[in-house]
């Protein structure tokens, strides 16, 4: 009789533990399926011509021209943040985790220089593109690097960069 009873009792433990995994693996189903899949982190950052292209950028200026691109970025990092993008003249190169220091300005059109950088403050969520069209200019002579960093959360730390070789001409007399 005590074998019944104790063959009675585990059975019903066994069918208790039994209800208990059919249950968990029920809700671990649920959450598997619910839970966004996070893939690999990063944010695209690239120019594009004042079409839209990723190719005939404005590689020979003249001296003072006005000319445009556009700056593309995108936020696959799976949470908001904020960017800003650093826009100037340099002879550096500068990699991931490098600290820069320029002088920002607090304009984003305009003459491009070695010394301060025409800055940009933008705000993404995930998934989120935008296109910044840029007009600059170089008002010096001769054969320039314009350097294109993208920054995340005010600091003066490269996340991103870019570069442009431009050659700065005089226009022709006839344009003159």
């Amino acid at each position: 009789m005590a074998n019944k009873i104790n063959k009675k009792s585990l059975e019903h433990i066994l069918t208790v533990l039994l209800g208990i995994l059919l249950i968990s693996s029920i809700f671990l189903t649920v959450y598997l399926i619910n839970t966004p899949k996070v893939g690999v982190e990063f944010t695209e950052f690239y120019i594009l011509n004042e079409d839209y292209k990723a190719y005939d950028y404005p590689t020979n200026p003249y001296v003072n021209e006005s000319n445009t691109l556009i700056i593309g970025v995108r936020n696959y990092e799976y949470k908001p943040l904020n960017y800003r993008v650093w826009v100037f003249l340099s002879n550096k190169t500068y990699d991931y985790n490098y600290t820069f220091n320029i002088t920002p300005e607090d304009r984003w059109n305009g003459t491009l220089s070695y010394n301060t950088s025409l800055t940009r403050e933008i705000f993404l969520k995930h998934n989120e593109t935008v296109f910044i069209p840029l007009n600059f200019a170089v008002d010096s002579l001769g054969k320039h690097k314009i350097v294109f960093i993208l920054s995340t959360n005010n600091s003066n730390r490269v996340y991103r960069s870019l570069h442009l070789w431009v050659n700065v001409s005089e226009p022709p007399k006839e344009l003159i």
